[in-house]
This record gives structure tokens, C-alpha cells and sequence, in this order.
């Protein structure tokens, strides 16, 4: 199993992945601003490529993170509805950052781009964004980098770990995730 996973290493099982190719294709093609493929989808992929799974695990959702100040929260919400719609077959999240900085909180301060508002998800795990480059090839970052990742360590991020009611959060999310049941290699982390 490997232990050491690097950027360019993860961002090569994405290239050899034809669903997730496929997927980044279709967000490529939405030309949103400051658009990635983040979270979930990707920390599985990644968890079960780790793992060298038999048997894959998705995530519910194809989360879609784009920053765009100059579009209101009403507008960013239809347009996501609006591209989700053109490939029914995927179950996607597609939100502004912009606006996403009061999901949890209403007094947080407001996100500089997309990845500063990855760098604020609550795992350290999950922290993760994927889009093609111009040679369309995957870009991958890790913000919080890959070694708790590799090591299958589930942590909160120094945002949620900073706060005791981002930590409250934290812990309730990764209580209902039941991650353990699919990788049971895993180390949950308050």
C-alpha cells in the first residue's frame, strides 16, 4: 500500500479514470470561472485507489465548486440547477463560493477564490480540487496535502479545528459519513 502519494501521482490515476475524465470534460466545457471538481468524489476515488478496491465507492454527489462574485446567490443556484439538468445522469452539487462562505456559519468572512474555500472544508481529506489544465490533463491540489489522505487519517481542517462550533460540526459530519464501513483502514480524528 502506498504511504507517500504526491500530487502528480493522484492527478495520474485521475487521467487514467475514464468516469472522472469524463466528468471533468463536462465541468471544462461549463467555462465557469475559477471552476473545480472538489471533495468527495475525489477522496474516494483516491481512498480506493489507496486501498487497490475491488469494488469502487462513489460519492453521493459530483461536487462542483466555481467563484463568481458578480453573480448573486439566486442566479449561481438556478445556473447549477440549469447545467446539472444537460447531464441528468450524475447527481451534482455545483456552488458558488462566492456565496458559500455563510453554508454553516452566517458571520464567516467571505472566500478570496474557490481553493481558499477548499481549504476551509472540514476534513483535511476532502480539501481536495481537480480540474483540467489547458493540455487537458488533471490538475489536482491537495490543500492540506495528501499525507493524511495516504494514510487514511480523517482530521478536521486548522479552520474547523480552530473553532469549538466548527468542530462540533466537524464531528457530527464525520459521524453520519460511516466512511469506516467502505475503508475500514481508516482513523477518525476529533
Amino acid at each position: 500500500m502506498i504511504r507517500r502519494l504526491t500530487e502528480a501521482q493522484a492527478a495520474s490515476w485521475v487521467a487514467a479514470d475514464l468516469e472522472l475524465m469524463t466528468i471533468l470534460r463536462i465541468v471544462s466545457q461549463w467555462q465557469l470561472p475559477d471552476c473545480w471538481l472538489t471533495a468527495g468524489m475525489l477522496r474516494n476515488f483516491l481512498w480506493d485507489q489507496l486501498a487497490e478496491a475491488t469494488v469502487l465507492h462513489s460519492a453521493n454527489d459530483v461536487d462542483v465548486a466555481f467563484f463568481d462574485p458578480n453573480l448573486d446567490y439566486e442566479t449561481s443556484e438556478a445556473l447549477g440547477r440549469q447545467l446539472a439538468a444537460m447531464w441528468p445522469n450524475y447527481n451534482w452539487e455545483i456552488k458558488n463560493q462566492a456565496h458559500m462562505h455563510t453554508h454553516n456559519f452566517p458571520d464567516e468572512s467571505p472566500y478570496r477564490d474557490t481553493l481558499d474555500a477548499v481549504s476551509k472544508y472540514p476534513e483535511t481529506c476532502t480539501a481536495l480540487a481537480c480540474r483540467l489544465n489547458e493540455a487537458g490533463y488533471p490538475e489536482l491540489r491537495a490543500l492540506w496535502g495528501l499525507e493524511d489522505l495516504a494514510a487514511f487519517e480523517v482530521r478536521p481542517t486548522p479552520h474547523f479545528s480552530r473553532s469549538p462550533r466548527r468542530l462540533a460540526v466537524y464531528n457530527q459530519r464525520v459521524a453520519g459519513k460511516n466512511w469506516q464501513e467502505s475503508w475500514p483502514q481508516l482513523t477518525i480524528h476529533s
